[in-house]
């Protein structure tokens, strides 16, 4: 008997197979892919649907290519996606009539949670397939994703979430949509949700950065919109967002910004507090400047030091953004030695010494 929790077991083992497993994947495959698209299109169950969607995504993240190098295969996820999208699928008929509820509001959890899963394998199959290649499909797409007016917060929020998704996997195949998706995230940044304007942000971000030099004429009007969510009462996930798309515009254009100004504010906002997927970014941003020898960058050590000291002992800051941090102070030590140790405290440079003796393998 198929089981969809026993096929996303052994797609999530596909790395560590065995010769013998790996020989019979293709096989496997063969019989469980055309099962899982079935029961997505076809299954009346919409809990059901959503667990096949999100292993047919799994399925995209571990063999990349390998799942749509099948133009069978392909053609048939391109069109499930579109159908979900489209609220075309078996579980989303109406349940009197059995009539497709294209335009029927369903306040349930459960669509919105299947539509998110339907989404969420499109930056999964750009990534796959390469931004170049995908383009045509994110073209036939985005009117799908983009939420017509009246839409919940909800459906907006995942539009915006998913769109910036998109971005970040399209890289610079994104920037004949640029003024598009630079419309779609201005909208969203004037929501009157939190969720949706933080979800834009992001997105503005991550379009910046995947656009190159596309969007600086545009980053004074980007700044002034940006700056009006720096306050003490503002959401702190959407000001983490503001500071990941400065981040973002300082490691793709510096030269076009006005860093004596902005860089300061960016400091004192500083450290992450909701979005600590954004450290990365923020501290890779931090990094560039100071390689470059930035003096705006330099003249904000006393401040920068003992604050990335801070957070290699936070446990919230993963491994990632740790090695980063202890990359930065390592320079940073070598090279304003004097300047490091009248900004700590002898508790973070105890801290400091720990770190950078386990870099080095003492």
């Amino acid at each position: 008997m198929f089981n969809i929790d026993d096929t996303r077991l052994f797609i999530n083992k596909t790395p560590s197979l065995t010769q013998d497993e790996s020989a019979m994947l293709p096989k496997f495959l063969a019989v469980c892919v055309p099962l899982v698209f079935d029961v997505a299109r076809s299954d009346k169950d919409r809990e059901i649907v959503c667990c096949a969607l999100e292993c047919i995504n799994e399925m995209l993240k571990e063999m990349k290519g390998g799942l749509i190098a099948e133009e069978e295969y392909f053609d048939s996820l391109i069109e499930i996606v579109k159908d979900v999208l489209q609220h075309k699928t078996a579980c989303q008929k109406d349940s009197e009539d059995d009539t497709f509820c294209d335009d029927v509001e369903d306040d349930s959890e459960l669509t919105t949670v299947l539509v998110d899963f339907a989404g969420s394998i499109l930056p999964s199959l750009a990534t796959a397939m390469g931004g170049q290649r995908f383009t045509p499909y994110f073209k036939n797409f985005l009117p799908l994703i983009i939420p017509k007016e009246g839409r919940k917060r909800s459906e907006r929020s995942l539009a915006a979430g998913t769109l910036a998704e998109i971005c970040q996997a399209m890289k610079e195949s994104i920037i004949p949509f640029s003024d598009n998706m630079y419309s779609v995230f201005m909208r969203g940044i004037k929501d009157n949700s939190e969720e949706v304007i933080s979800n834009s942000v992001f997105g503005l971000g991550v379009l910046i950065e995947s656009s190159g030099p596309t969007l600086a004429p545009r980053y004074p009007e980007i700044l002034g919109i940006l700056s009006t969510f720096l306050k003490q009462d503002g959401d702190r996930r959407t000001i983490d967002n503001v500071l990941g798309a400065v981040a973002r515009m300082m490691k793709t254009n510096p030269g076009s910004l006005p860093l004596d100004t902005i860089f300061p504010t960016f400091v004192k906002w500083l450290p992450l507090q909701e979005d600590y997927e954004e450290n990365i970014t923020v501290y890779s941003s931090i990094y560039g400047l100071l390689s470059s020898n930035c003096q705006v960058a330099i003249e904000q050590l006393p401040t920068l030091i003992p604050l990335m000291i801070t957070q290699l002992t936070n446990k919230k800051v993963d491994d990632e953004t740790k090695a980063k941090l202890t990359e930065i102070l390592q320079g940073v030590t070598s090279q304003y030695q004097d300047l490091t140790l009248k900004s700590i405290t002898s508790d973070q440079a105890e801290i400091l010494k720990q770190a950078l003796a386990h870099v080095n393998g003492s």
